[in-house]
């Protein structure tokens, strides 16, 4: 059973950073790790949300953190649109979770403000074209007459960016760990993959350790682990990896060595997760 557990190790608790909207409403929060956390919106900005979620609890949640998708009317709300720099960490944000059409528009926002500014108009050329939208300083062409057809096919459906295939590999046997990444790959609709059938490999060395483990009576009393994890992506037939990294958690405590252990496994795989995940959606 999932907990909230991947959620709250991804948020800033009781975030002093300053913010650009306040806000009084319900909310149902969907996160990447699939939970829903609910809450009363307290304030809104570029980087994330503050919610409070009860019993004077307060939340900071990074977007990279949130179902982006589902929230950008929210996300829109925190952009400055009279200064570029606020426009362009808008379209970052619909370019993080595949909102092309999204993207498009704010984009062209960006051209309204410095028309000139050859390197917004590139990155969106590289999207879907999207019907109807007037670029500042193109012509917009009108359509051609096209003659009704007496056999219409159906229409194609629009373009969409396509996932990954990912295999991953241990270093070491780890069935909890590579069944963990598994399952967060699968939920960002990538698919597994094998030795053989495969466009994304990634390796991954873990490393745990339990520092302390007092008894009394024949009873544990707690357990203390350290651990790192090591990964490496490749894209398929290659042997030079494309990016690379390590993550390190110190001092996770628990009552017993089994969920000291687990617990430290899972927030490794979550910063590790987040690396990859990114490098890997860069290739897109």
């Amino acid at each position: 059973m999932k907990t909230l557990t991947f959620s709250l190790l991804c948020v800033a608790l009781l975030s002093v950073v300053s913010f650009a909207q306040d806000g009084d409403d319900e909310l149902q929060l969907h996160l990447k790790s699939g939970d829903v956390l609910p809450g009363t919106v307290k304030k809104v900005d570029e980087d994330g949300i503050k919610l409070d979620i009860g019993d004077g609890v307060e939340l900071f949640i990074r977007w990279e953190y949130t179902r982006g998708d589902k929230h950008y009317e929210l996300r829109k709300s925190a952009t400055d649109f009279t200064k570029i720099k606020s426009v362009l960490k808008l379209a970052d944000f619909c370019h993080d979770f595949a909102m092309d059409e999204q993207e498009s528009y704010v984009l062209v926002a960006a051209l309204k403000l410095e028309p000139k500014n050859e390197e917004v108009r590139q990155r969106l050329k590289e999207l879907p074209e999207v019907g109807g939208l007037e670029i500042p300083g193109e012509t917009v062409k009108p359509d051609p007459e096209v003659k009704p057809d007496p056999m219409p096919e159906d229409p194609l459906p629009p373009p969409t960016r396509t996932t990954f295939t990912v295999w991953v590999k241990m270093t070491e046997k780890d069935d909890a760990a590579e069944t963990w990444m598994y399952e967060h790959f699968e939920e960002m609709n990538y698919k597994t993959g094998t030795e053989k059938d495969h466009e994304i490999r990634i390796e991954l060395k873990l490393d745990m350790k339990l520092i302390k483990n007092p008894e009394f009576m024949g009873a544990e009393l707690y357990a203390i682990y350290d651990g790192t994890l090591e990964y490496k992506l490749f894209r398929k037939g290659e042997s030079a990896p494309f990016d690379d990294g390590s993550v390190k958690k110190e001092n996770i405590r628990r009552d017993t060595r089994d969920e000291a252990r687990n617990r430290c496994r899972t927030e490794l795989c979550e910063s590790a997760f987040e690396k990859a995940y990114a490098s890997i959606e860069k290739l897109r």
